[in-house]
């Protein structure tokens, strides 16, 4: 009696990272923008990820009173690479103006709840809800944002 044995090969794609960037990166990224704080005591790089539905900036900020805003059709995800600051989300925007299409900013939030963030915290906004990176005299952060489409 001779047996036959048919071996099925399942092969699924290897998926491979098509951005991607060491501690070390991070680390070089976060020492370059912060030689280059400039309005709204921030420094960003932009272009980092750039795809349909979500894309990707670096920003490092230093002490000074930045800004609050709110995305009506984007929720921010942010990755701290390095240093420590506060967050204040929710609440309402003082002096609130549209920036550019549902786009709105102002001097600081009033209300709300803040926290402490540092390296390796990840904070997600949703879209809709208010937020200002607050960074304190001696304080610097470094921070990864990814934006994605709230639909």
């Amino acid at each position: 009696m001779r047996i036959i044995l048919i071996v099925f090969l399942f092969s699924a794609p290897i998926i491979q990272a098509q951005d991607f960037w060491t501690a070390a990166e991070l680390d070089a990224l976060s020492s370059e923008l912060s030689g280059r704080v400039g309005a709204n005591n921030a420094a960003i790089l932009g272009g980092l990820i750039n795809h349909d539905g979500y894309s990707g900036v670096m920003v490092h900020r230093a002490p000074g009173p930045g800004f609050s805003e709110i995305h009506a059709e984007w929720a921010d995800l942010y990755f701290i690479t390095s240093g420590n600051a506060s967050i204040a989300t929710g609440g309402e925007i003082l002096g609130a103006e549209e920036s550019s299409p549902g786009e709105i900013r102002g001097g600081s939030i009033e209300g709300g709840a803040i926290r402490r963030i540092g390296k390796g915290d990840i904070v997600h906004i949703p879209a809709g809800v208010p937020h200002h990176v607050i960074v304190g005299e001696g304080e610097e952060v470094t921070y990864m944002i990814i934006k994605a489409s709230a639909e």
